[in-house]
């Protein structure tokens, strides 16, 4: 389990987190939502351990993250931020092949080039293998992006679970790979025990693809739960300044579907 225990995080006198508490449970997918500023990104960057908590902690797997070294973490948690920069002419198959970085000691090239392609095909980029990354579109390099990210975390490592951190992970993104992005994201969680962690601005996105919605406001969580149990209109009107009204999807019953009013 990722666990994060009354962290609060600051920045001079302001507050980015407010003594917030989440669980990320093994084979579960979270959605983090909320308004622009309400500490998503802090969150997760402290989940990754990029930002140390001024106060309460973080565990990954019953232990301190701070105590894990980066060789371990890395094999265990792997983190898709919101861009990445790459200004060098690498083939997209040697960015993949960077997700292997802390495989190389215990896995020769050949093995690690095999999961390297395998990742690629799963996040249907096995096309612009051998394409110079930084001529590629936007949507094109984040889907490339999280085929390093999985290649990273791919394998078991040492019986303990892993957890994948996704930063608005379909911003770039077309309406087709917003959903492959996210259904490969569910199916890796549900077929590796993985615990999957992504940040979404797109409500209906979340309630489709996440087992729990965590809403944040002002650095505090305001309301964690399924989907049917967050995403009501009273909670959508307070957190977000607008108005909606609640229906259930056509196709999945269970799920809310948020249709959006609109101001005249």
């Amino acid at each position: 389990m990722l666990t994060a225990t009354n962290i609060s995080v600051r920045v001079g006198a302001k507050i980015l987190l407010n003594e917030l508490s989440l669980k990320l449970h093994p084979g579960e997918v979270v959605a983090v939502v909320g308004p622009n500023g309400a500490g998503k990104s802090t969150l997760l960057r402290t989940l990754s351990g990029e930002l140390i908590p001024d106060s309460g902690a973080v565990l990954m797997n019953g232990r301190p993250l701070v105590d894990w070294n980066a060789r371990q973490a890395a094999r265990m948690r792997g983190v898709l931020p919101q861009s990445s920069a790459l200004a060098f002419r690498f083939s997209v198959l040697e960015v993949v092949l960077m997700g292997r970085s802390p495989h190389r000691k215990t896995h020769s090239h050949t093995d690690n080039e095999v999961i390297a392609r395998q990742a690629l095909k799963l996040t249907d980029t096995e096309a612009l293998t051998e394409r110079i990354y930084t001529t590629l579109s936007g949507g094109e390099r984040q889907r490339v992006q999280l085929a390093r990210v999985l290649a990273q975390i791919w394998e078991p490592c040492e019986g303990q679970h892993r957890y994948l951190l996704l930063d608005e992970p379909t911003s770039a993104l077309d309406l087709g790979h917003q959903h492959a992005v996210l259904s490969i994201a569910r199916h890796f969680a549900d077929t590796n025990a993985a615990g999957v962690l992504a940040i979404l601005h797109d409500l209906n996105l979340a309630a489709l693809y996440a087992d729990r919605i965590a809403v944040l406001h002002r650095g505090q969580l305001i309301a964690v739960g399924t989907p049917g149990q967050v995403l009501n209109s009273e909670l959508i009107q307070r957190i977000f300044d607008y108005p909606v009204m609640i229906g259930s999807h056509p196709l999945y019953p269970n799920c809310p579907l948020l249709i959006p009013h609109i101001k005249q």
